[in-house]
């Protein structure tokens, strides 16, 4: 009878979890290897690297590592009305208060939970709000019936606040109450900006690699930094180009910082595309894409589906060199049918690349992960567009063209795609298929430091470095 694969990384998760308290990396390397032995080569790397597989798992920034959605309960959080929100419909919040609502916004597809929260009302009843996508990056929430009932109340002006604390990450409980802006002490919400500004300069200072500013939100409320009764105002309000623009000047770098600053999409140029992204958004259920073939459901045996017209004679195929933007010299050739789409060439860079296929991921046709505009993201994103719906002969490429596939928006590794050659009338074949190859495949997950689990062997953007 064959036995199951054993998961070190799901038993790493499991540890974790079932821990009150955080765990220094020893202790969670002796707590798996006594519900396992951990027969790897090197038992240390492979629990680093299991830590690094998903964002449910963090540094405390004092060489433990917790839950996540443990670590951040206890979190209070300012948002700060438009005029956009007193409108009775919808909520938008920011990178911080999604995060801190729903902490596995970002885990990997089988972990992800983007599910409905529990929020309690001033006067002790409870509601279910949801996490709503507005499009072009920006989230929040549709709200309940109770809650529009209860917020109708406020009478409400623009610059007033909403004020949220989670009461229990772990139960996805949280409360919110109203706060006027004439009821605010200034000096006090002044000092808590600085604390956060303070926290976060000091943490992307010693990142070498960069912050995604999801990154930057999630560390910042795992290491207690908004347990206090005073929330500061929204962090997109106080981190600011005049703020981190000076931190970013000292560094010689590219990749991670990009996200710092915000994003500025730019419309559809290219005429072979405004085909396909210049129609209405669609309705999509992203917890269960529609029409999504077996083969590239969420579970361990995902893979590429085969080419029908291959199976039948001959058929146009194209043959794509996909590199790491920062290692361009290292590189996979993949030949692809046109009748196959852009998610049987995410699964075969993974397959080329020997990844896990652990996270979300995009294309960007303009070669812009900031272009929104052209993005077809993964059958679990709120796109416009899906992998699984866009076959690779409807994109009307040629040769020379690139495009960007960008997979893990947490260490947000980048590839381009460059369209080398294009056959009318291959033969008959197994497609996707990888036909060239130069390069040892870079890692998937850096080493990390035991004590800070900061990464400190492989720098993916070191030859932006100069």
């Amino acid at each position: 009878m064959k036995k199951d694969k054993i998961s070190y990384t799901e038993l790493t998760y499991q540890v974790v979890q079932q821990s009150p308290d955080p765990l220094p990396f020893d202790e969670i390397l002796r707590r798996v290897h006594a519900i396992q032995p951990i027969k790897t080569k090197n038992p240390k790397s492979t629990i680093r690297s299991a830590i690094g597989q998903g964002r449910s798992i963090v540094a405390t920034g004092d060489g433990r590592y917790g839950w996540k959605p443990r670590l951040i309960t206890g979190s209070v959080l300012r948002l700060t009305l438009g005029k956009s929100d007193l409108s009775g419909q919808a909520v938008e919040f920011g990178n911080d208060m999604r995060d801190a609502l729903w902490p596995a916004f970002l885990e990997i597809q089988k972990r992800i939970d983007r599910s409905p929260i529990q929020l309690q009302l001033p006067d002790g009843s409870k509601t279910s709000i949801p996490l709503d996508f507005f499009g072009k990056g920006h989230w929040g929430t549709s709200g309940s019936p109770e809650f529009w009932a209860w917020f109708k109340t406020l009478k409400a002006k623009p610059g007033d606040h909403l004020i949220f604390q989670v009461l229990d990450g772990m139960a996805k409980l949280s409360c919110v109450e109203f706060q006027a802006r004439s009821q605010r002490d200034e000096a006090a919400v002044a000092a808590r900006n600085q604390a956060i500004l303070q926290a976060a300069l000091a943490f992307v200072r010693n990142r070498w690699q960069g912050a995604a500013i999801w990154d930057l939100v999630s560390h910042l409320l795992a290491t207690g930094q908004y347990k206090h009764p005073v929330p500061p105002d929204p962090f997109s309000e106080i981190w600011t180009p005049q703020v981190w623009k000076p931190t970013v000047a000292k560094k010689e770098h590219y990749g991670g910082w990009s996200f710092i600053g915000g994003i500025d999409a730019s419309p559809v140029k290219d005429e072979l595309l405004q085909g396909l992204f210049g129609g209405r958004a669609q309705v999509y259920d992203y917890e269960n894409p529609p029409d999504l073939p077996p083969e590239y459901r969420s579970g361990g045996d995902r893979r590429p589906r085969p080419s029908r017209k291959a199976q039948r004679g001959p058929v146009g195929t194209l043959t794509l060199r996909a590199s790491h933007r920062a290692l361009p010299g290292v590189w996979r050739d993949i030949e692809i049918a046109e009748d196959q789409t852009l998610e049987d060439l995410h699964l075969v860079i993974q397959r080329a690349f020997e990844w896990n296929d652990d996270h979300l991921y995009s294309f960007f046709m303009s070669g812009r992960r900031e272009d929104y505009e052209t993005e077809v993201g993964c059958p679990w994103s709120e796109t416009s567009l899906h992998t699984h719906q866009v076959e690779m002969g409807g994109l009307h490429l040629q040769v020379g063209r690139k495009f960007l596939y960008f997979f893990d928006y947490g260490d947000s590794h980048e590839f381009d795609v460059e369209v080398l050659q294009i056959n009318p009338a291959a033969p008959k074949n197994d497609y996707p298929r990888i036909v060239a190859r130069q390069g040892k495949a870079p890692p998937q997950y850096p080493e990390c430091d035991e004590e800070t689990g900061e990464p400190i062997e492989w720098d993916p953007y070191r030859h932006w470095k100069g």
